[in-house]
């Protein structure tokens, strides 16, 4: 095979999958699960076939001129066809709140635009080096960005009940993702060509933020509400709640458990509190759902998840977690005593000032003196 063929089908796979695996990085309560990207991931794949299967029978039939297909029809019916997983994913009991659908939105975009980035390539020729680099960087963030929006409106409303109070939002959000893809395609075939590429490429990459923003914003205010209330009910601690409250600094409050126990038991510790926050989150939902089947469902996914949770507090061990504890104690006290033992070391080592008086050194001095005082009589009476 042509080399230039095999780097472009290597640009057009590996740097949209990476800017997934950033969009899954920022999520850092995991919410996302694993196997439920691959299917939004391979559903959005799928779904380049049936519209081109669409999109090139309109154009035989002369139903609407191709260039028009471009810019109007194919975003109305690609938005639907990438939708419709999500539509699945937001109804399942296991699903937490919007930033999981965002997440899930933006896996079947670029599920689609990798597929459709080898029909490109392929019919290329020469410039299909060329082709892919500019789609990684423009199409591709847009097929990610529309999708990705519509998943989280799709999951802001999830555990509405009214159909229309459901429906209304969904319609509105596909509209906005239609929108958004119909003015990204009218804007690149009517755009100077030499301007092209700047126009695309700053559409994607706004488009790309804009979902970055969201999902941060959305751990920073829907994920931290709904994390408050662990508690006893779950077999939640003061302490672990707190940890769990603060998984954006996780890895630097475990230093000590790694420095102890090792990086193995930190990690261990980690997936221990991911799967308390999961928790939260669908007690949350069970909370909010009014209808008795979805409760029903919703309650038989809390069951699920408890018992992961009690598997990993397992894992972790008696010990580690007693250690884990004692650093982050429910009343606070661990970290002040902390506090108040390195304050005091650090005074007792300061250098006397001049004029003065440590009284830290000078304590330790009195403490030394009284020992050996002690030790005077014991010495006598040997010799």
């Amino acid at each position: 095979m042509n080399p230039i063929l095999i780097l472009s089908f290597a640009i057009a796979t590996i740097i949209p999958v990476l800017a997934l695996g950033l969009i899954r990085w920022l999520d850092f309560y995991k919410t996302g699960q694993f196997l439920s990207i691959l299917l939004c991931f391979g559903a959005g794949a799928i779904a380049v076939w049936f519209a081109s299967q669409a999109n090139s029978t309109t154009i035989k039939m002369g139903w609407v001129e191709r260039i028009n297909v471009i810019r109007y029809s194919a975003p109305i019916l690609e938005e639907i066809l990438k939708g419709l997983i999500l539509l699945y994913i937001v109804s399942r009991a296991d699903f937490t709140y919007f930033v999981e659908g965002a997440i899930y939105g933006f896996a079947a975009g670029i599920g689609f635009a990798i597929v459709e980035n080898y029909q490109y390539v392929l019919g290329a020729g020469d410039a299909s080096l060329a082709l892919a680099a500019s789609r990684v960087i423009s199409t591709n963030l847009i097929h990610a960005t529309t999708s990705s929006l519509l998943g989280v409106v799709l999951g802001l409303f999830s555990t509405e009940t009214k159909l229309w109070r459901k429906l209304i939002p969904i319609l509105l959000g596909l509209l906005i993702a239609m929108a958004i893809h119909m003015g990204y395609n009218n804007l690149v075939t009517r755009a100077d060509r030499s301007l092209l590429l700047i126009y695309a490429a700053s559409s994607g990459i706004i488009g790309a933020g804009l979902i970055a923003w969201l999902i941060r914003w959305g751990i920073g205010r829907e994920g931290k509400t709904r994390l408050k209330d662990l508690d006893m009910r779950d077999r939640v601690t003061g302490s672990e709640s707190r940890l769990v409250n603060k998984m954006e600094s996780v890895d630097k409050l475990l230093e000590p458990v790694k420095e102890k126990f090792g990086a193995k038991k930190a990690e261990q510790v980690k997936d221990f509190l991911l799967k308390q926050a999961r928790m939260g989150f669908i007690r949350k939902n069970l909370e909010k759902a009014a209808d008795p089947a979805k409760k029903e469902e919703i309650q038989k996914e809390l069951d699920k998840i408890k018992v992961d949770v009690d598997k990993a507090r397992i894992q972790v061990g008696s010990y580690a977690m007693l250690y884990v504890r004692a650093l982050f104690p429910d009343n606070g006290e661990g970290v002040l005593w902390g506090r108040l033992q390195a304050s005091i070391e650090e005074r007792a080592a300061a250098p006397r000032p001049a004029g003065g008086m440590n009284l830290w050194a000078n304590l330790k001095t009195r403490q030394d003196e009284q020992k050996n005082q002690a030790a005077k009589p014991k010495q006598e009476n040997e010799q």
